[in-house]
């Protein structure tokens, strides 16, 4: 059983600047962040919390739906699915503005 996961952004300097990933034989979420984990230490307190659940900043989607609609942590994995884990974005400086030839 293959399970193709990516990883984005800042997430990818735990996983030695790997996006794309594969484990093999995961039963669950979990089970895929503890493999990930051991073949990249640290990257499991990234994404989870001291009580096993996504850290608020981190998104798990399986094969395009949110873990959180789901059964969280415990959702299955099947052979083939894909996981994207992606941290939120948040931040910036400054107003938004529309460029002025939209305004017209």
């Amino acid at each position: 059983m293959t399970i193709r996961i990516h990883v984005a952004g800042h997430l990818k300097d735990y996983t030695a600047h790997s996006v794309d990933l594969e484990i093999h034989g995961a039963k669950d979420v979990l089970d895929v962040i503890a493999q990930l984990d051991a073949k990249f230490p640290s990257l499991r307190d990234r994404v989870l919390d001291e009580h096993d659940k996504t850290r608020r900043y981190v998104n798990i989607y399986i094969n395009e739906e949110d873990i959180r609609g789901l059964d969280g942590e415990a959702t299955k994995i099947r052979d083939g699915d894909v996981i994207y884990i992606l941290p939120s974005v948040a931040g910036g400086k400054g107003t938004l503005s529309a460029p002025e030839e939209w305004t017209r």
